[in-house]
């Protein structure tokens, strides 16, 4: 039986030990924490899926992959834990990214409504809108229960050909010989190795661990009464102003989440996660209140705090070194692709795809 070791239990280290539990391989996981971990990237109430992904036709093909994956998962779990509310990204000016997304969904045939200022404010009471903005509307998208896709993730593991070690931080990594050494001084060898450290990845001492760290606050709010049920039934928000800020609605008993990719730092995970609600919540509010009627009776009750790694070509990275995969560069985006990717790095490592193509698709090529 083939050994697999797994660095990292969020969504991707979760997904690919699924993969190849299914494929017959014996794993271990290790993470550093517990299992799931709630200072993970993965670890929140919800996250987006949606087709909108401007000019990136790659990654817009990728989501309906992803969806196909996230259907074969919901089997596995016997659970669906995922709200289609469909997702509306708006347009304020010309060449935006909502108009790069409506014409790559019109070369992909992406299924779309294109919605006047006032179609939008009326499938999304709750906004006013300057003259001349307008919606792309995709039926299909939502909000992913990320938190609870984790956890379910981990249970199905259980009591399979897996061995979880949780609490066990790994100090070094040698990637020809896939193995590693843990704090304790103990070490592990597989037949293959996958790193899938998140923003820890710089705690490895990797030459490809150069990749800088940030720190992303996301804000959960109470909305005014008025429009309460606007944003509960409504769908996600993926642009919305100056900035790239979202909203994904309260369903199934989550909160109502603001975040703005304008809104992050550079930072590691060694900083912390504590957080200012009134200071954060009120910096990222003012992203919204240009375009929320009543936006003064807008309360932040929560700030989550994660960290990611990008590089300026917020492109994934999926690379092969010796007998290891390191997966990286991930930014807040991969949770959408998490099953499809432990899909896709257990099709190499079993010979269906090669590994630069395997880079390259990751890529978005």
């Amino acid at each position: 039986m083939k050994h697999l070791v797994v660095v990292g239990a969020g969504v991707v280290g979760l997904s690919v030990s699924r993969a190849a539990v299914k494929e017959g391989y014996r794993v271990t996981l290790i993470e550093q924490g517990p299992i799931p971990n709630p200072h993970s990237a993965s670890y929140d109430q919800h996250r987006m899926i949606r087709y909108q992904y401007g000019a990136a036709e790659g990654y817009t093909r990728m989501v309906g992959d992803a969806f196909g994956a996230w259907d074969r998962l919901w089997a596995d779990l016997g659970v669906k834990l995922f709200h289609d509310s469909g997702a509306l990204a708006i347009s304020l000016s010309p060449d935006d990214s909502t108009t790069k997304s409506l014409k790559t969904f019109q070369k992909l045939g992406i299924s779309h409504q294109v919605l006047d200022r006032d179609g939008v404010e009326q499938v999304c009471p709750q906004l006013t809108l300057p003259d001349g903005a307008w919606g792309l509307l995709a039926a299909t998208g939502g909000p992913l229960y990320a938190g609870r896709i984790v956890e379910a993730l981990a249970q199905w593991l259980v009591g399979k050909t897996i061995d979880m070690r949780t609490d066990s931080k790994v100090v070094k990594v040698d990637r020809a010989s896939a193995s590693v050494i843990l704090e304790d001084g103990s070490s592990i060898l597989g037949d293959h190795l996958v790193i899938a450290a998140g923003a820890w990845l710089g705690d490895l001492s990797l030459d490809a661990s150069d990749v800088p760290s940030y720190r992303q606050a996301l804000c959960y709010v109470e909305p005014p009464e008025a429009y309460a049920d606007a944003w509960l039934h409504g769908p996600c928000i993926s642009d919305l102003g100056p900035g790239g800020n979202y909203a994904l609605p309260p369903t199934d008993g989550n909160g109502l989440k603001f975040g703005s990719g304008s809104y992050r730092r550079l930072g590691k995970p060694s900083d912390g996660f504590q957080s200012d609600l009134a200071l954060e919540g009120a910096q990222i509010l003012a992203n919204f209140a240009p375009f929320l009627r009543q936006a003064d009776h807008y309360r932040p009750v929560r700030i989550q705090v994660g960290y990611y790694v990008r590089d300026v070509s917020r492109r994934f990275r999926i690379e092969q070194h010796g007998r290891t995969t390191l997966v990286t560069n991930c930014d807040g985006q991969m949770f959408k692709f998490g099953p499809l990717v432990g899909e896709r790095v257990l099709g190499c490592l079993e010979g269906r795809q090669a590994s630069s193509d395997l880079s390259r698709w990751a890529a978005g090529y």
